[in-house]
């Protein structure tokens, strides 16, 4: 039996993983984008600045956001884009002390290349997702190796945080759960260790599930554990379940989508039930300002991790809260923190709602 008491925070080693990424997009936005040269006049908006680089809004969010969570670029009091004194400093032609050449270097390297291709396509590497749709294009889960060795790499990655998921979520109330996407099936494991009421639903695609059983079989939890093999974005809940698990797998998909798939569980609640929400935030923008946050910079990296791999990103936590109460929900002010920048955010379904 492993002690969970005694496991060490893995935010550190995590972020120096993703850093690349935010170093990607740093030489990006100083040589194909040139932040620099464009915003050298003065103060742009968001819009003129996708026309500018002829990006989609994806592309350019997660662009902007990592520029400003590395301090060169800022939102000013008129909403604005515009280069703070450090940024003008550094990356302006106009600056004796600019480091352009010395960043332009980065983009001799393959990753960086790749960084700008996906940027300017707003679609992951080699047009292959590690997110399934049943009517789109190919999926690198559609191999079962690929899908294998992502499930297991996710799953060493959950260990080390649903240990503090479980410490920071009451479901004393709730008799079960599903758990959406949730591939290995970690967190729901470590949630039935902690509620023995509780039972779980776990939805996914065949490969994971596999790996899924052989984790709750170690576990001795698969008489409180349903496999169920299908898709997320038209399943239909036959369990009853009262409260839903959205555990890092809204950011794989775009707005568009992980809106959907919220409102598609939202309504499936029963009164009283409740969607919670883990997953990495980036700090929320003020009403009307473009969508561009100023961080946390580790989260900004995961983002541009993110969007090299799958169709989605990093979601701020506004961007989370609409998600819910568009979906019907009243949204829990307080937010849960666990390892790696991880957030918990629950929405509640309530009786008036069935009224």
């Amino acid at each position: 039996m492993i002690n969970t008491d005694s496991i060490l925070d893995p935010t550190q080693l995590l972020d120096d993983l993703r850093a690349a990424y935010l170093s990607q997009l740093l030489v990006a936005g100083t040589t194909r984008f040139d932040v620099g040269q464009v915003l050298a006049d003065g103060p742009l908006s968001y819009e003129l600045l996708r026309e500018k680089f002829g990006i989609q809004e994806r592309s350019a969010t997660v662009l902007l956001t990592g520029l400003c969570a590395l301090d060169v670029l800022q939102i000013n009091k008129d909403n604005l884009v515009e280069l703070t004194d450090y940024g003008r400093e550094k990356l302006s032609p106009n600056s004796p002390y600019n480091l352009r050449g010395y960043i332009g270097l980065g983009a001799l390297g393959a990753d960086v290349q790749k960084m700008i291709a996906r940027l300017e396509q707003d679609s992951p590497g080699d047009d292959i997702s590690f997110v399934y749709h049943q009517d789109a294009g190919p999926s690198a889960l559609d191999d079962p190796e690929i899908s294998d060795a992502l499930t297991r790499a996710m799953a060493a990655r959950a260990r080390n945080v649903a240990p503090a998921v479980a410490k920071r979520l009451d479901l004393s109330t709730c008799r079960h759960l599903l758990d959406v996407g949730g591939g290995h099936g970690i967190y729901s494991l470590e949630l039935l260790k902690k509620f023995p009421n509780l039972k779980a639903t776990i939805i996914d695609r065949e490969s994971p599930l596999k790996v899924a059983k052989e984790y709750a079989d170690e576990a001795g939890l698969n008489d409180r554990v349903e496999f169920c093999f299908d898709d997320i974005h038209t399943y239909e809940n036959q369990s009853e379940a009262d409260v839903v698990l959205m555990a890092n797998i809204l950011h794989d998909y775009s707005e568009q989508h992980a809106r959907k798939l919220v409102k598609h569980f939202a309504g499936q609640l029963p009164a009283l039930g409740r969607i919670v929400i883990l997953d990495a935030f980036l700090d929320s923008i003020p009403e009307g300002a473009p969508p561009i946050s100023t961080g946390p910079r580790p989260v900004a990296a995961y983002s541009a991790m993110l969007f090299s791999v799958c169709e989605g990103r990093c979601y701020r936590l506004d961007e989370y809260q609409s998600m819910l109460s568009e979906a019907g929900l009243k949204v829990d002010e307080n937010v849960g923190r666990v390892p790696a920048h991880g957030c918990l955010l629950t929405g509640f379904m309530s009786k008036s709602s069935f009224d």
